[in-house]
């Protein structure tokens, strides 16, 4: 199993676990950094998803397969940005403002 491949289970488990935690707890800012950290793990799945992709198609020759999953890629990585922000901003604030990744 490669690495990308590894790094990919590894966030789909931390994903479910993540639904499940959020599923069958109250709502709380300690249930707001989960939900934010599942959004990361999410990403971060999508992101080896299209790593590995992007790497099929680089060694089939596929140049317009590299373009087209590279943009989705970059899309999700930037996803990933925002959801590490929106994280570190729940972890730091607290207060009833915060700003829920499940509505």
């Amino acid at each position: 199993m490669s690495t990308i491949a590894m790094v990919g289970w590894g966030a789909v488990a931390a994903l479910v676990l993540g639904w499940l935690i959020i599923s069958f707890t109250a709502p709380s800012p300690r249930r707001t950094v989960v939900e934010w950290l599942s959004a990361c793990a999410m990403f971060v799945a999508l992101i080896s998803l299209f790593a590995n992709l992007i790497l099929s198609a680089q060694a089939s020759g596929s140049s317009l397969a590299v373009v087209a999953f590279g943009f989705l890629a970059a899309v999700f990585v930037c996803g990933l940005a925002v959801s590490l922000y929106q994280t570190f901003t729940s972890l730091g604030s607290g207060g009833s403002e915060q700003v829920s990744a499940t509505n």
